[in-house]
């Protein structure tokens, strides 16, 4: 085999063996800070809503959201049972914001998507996590101001099945 093909190769199998994460949110904060501080270790593909973590997701290797959904479009919000549309009156629509990661993380387990999946979220109920890690699984709650590199080992141990810390 000629070096450069050799070398192609190799940084084909070096790239596939790194974890992939589709990271859905409704902005950049979270991409941009992953991507800037371990980009180096893993890849991370942007989804702004179901639709876009749907398409995402074959090539993934787990999927972390968001809670909070205020900048999304209302027409780009899912409901209970995974359906979009801007239906509601105001507070329809918060509550879809205010619990959107979990909404869309229920719609993927709806169309078999069991990708490991973390889910950033600062909940005061510790039954209500109990709950979602249980319903949604395989789940981890991790609040929104988890370090990097505890954010770092755990993506590390998602491996096929997450076990909540």
């Amino acid at each position: 085999m000629l070096p450069a093909v050799r070398q192609e190769d190799e940084r084909r199998s070096a790239r596939r063996s790194v974890r992939r994460f589709v990271v859905c949110e409704d902005g950049a904060e979270y991409i941009e800070r992953f991507r800037r501080f371990l980009g180096d270790a893993f890849e991370f593909e942007p989804a702004h809503d179901l639709a876009e973590a749907l398409a995402a997701a074959p090539t993934a290797d787990g999927v972390l959201l968001d809670l909070d959904f205020r900048r999304t479009p209302p027409e780009r919000l899912v409901d209970e049972t995974g359906r979009a549309g801007g239906r509601g009156d105001e507070g329809t629509r918060r509550r879809l914001v205010e619990s959107q990661g979990i909404f869309i993380l229920r719609a993927l387990r709806a169309r078999g998507v069991a990708l490991p999946a973390v889910l950033f979220a600062d909940l005061a109920d510790a039954a209500q996590a109990a709950f979602l890690e249980q319903t949604l699984a395989p789940l981890v709650i991790a609040s929104s101001r988890t370090g990097l590199r505890e954010l770092a080992a755990l993506l590390e141990r998602l491996g096929g099945v997450v076990t909540p810390t």
